[in-house]
C-alpha cells in the first residue's frame, strides 16, 4: 500500500490526513487504502471528515497503545505516551465535528428567545410527570399562568 499527499481541498483523504497531521508520505501512520475504507465506513454516517479523521486517530492510539516505554542508561522512550496523544486528539476531532453541526439560532418551532407568552392563551396541557399515569387520560395540568414564576433560590430560606 502507498501513502499520498498533496492537498487538504483536494479529497477527503487528504483532508483526513492533514487533520491527524500525518502530512508526510515517507512515514505515514494510515496507507491510503486505510483512510478510504474509514471515509467509506464513517463519512455516509456523520457526513464530516473531522468524525473520519477521530476514528482514524483512535485508530492510530490502539496502534501505539501496544508499545511499551523503554528506559535504559538514564535514556527513556515513552511511546505508549502517544497512543494518549492521538485518543486527546480524537476527543478534539469530535469536539470539532460537533461544533460543525451547530447552526446559528436556536429553532423550536417559531419561539424566539426572550419572547413572551401572551397573558390571554390558556395554561398548556403538559408538564413534568403528565405521562406518568397512562389510564389517567388526558389531564388539564396547570391552573396556573404560563410561564410559572420560580422565585430564585436564597440559601437558609
Amino acid at each position: 500500500m502507498a501513502a499520498t499527499y498533496t492537498d487538504p481541498s483536494a479529497s477527503d483523504k487528504d483532508a483526513v490526513r492533514f487533520l491527524l497531521g500525518d502530512t508526510d508520505p515517507n512515514k505515514a501512520l494510515l496507507q491510503d487504502g486505510e483512510i478510504e475504507w474509514l471515509i467509506s465506513k464513517w463519512k455516509p454516517i456523520y457526513n464530516t471528515t473531522e468524525y473520519v479523521a477521530s476514528v482514524a486517530a483512535d485508530t492510530i492510539a490502539a496502534r501505539f497503545a501496544r508499545e511499551a516505554n523503554y528506559s535504559a542508561d538514564g535514556v527513556s522512550i515513552g511511546l505508549a505516551s502517544l497512543a494518549q496523544q492521538f485518543r486527546d486528539l480524537a476527543v478534539s476531532l469530535r469536539s470539532q465535528h460537533k461544533n460543525l453541526l451547530v447552526g446559528g439560532s436556536p429553532d423550536v418551532g417559531g419561539i424566539t428567545p426572550g419572547e413572551q407568552t401572551d397573558a390571554d392563551i390558556a395554561p398548556f396541557d403538559f408538564g413534568t410527570g403528565m405521562h406518568d399515569n397512562l389510564e389517567a387520560g388526558r389531564q388539564a395540568y396547570g391552573n396556573r399562568p404560563y410561564p410559572e414564576y420560580v422565585p430564585e433560590y436564597q440559601p437558609g430560606a
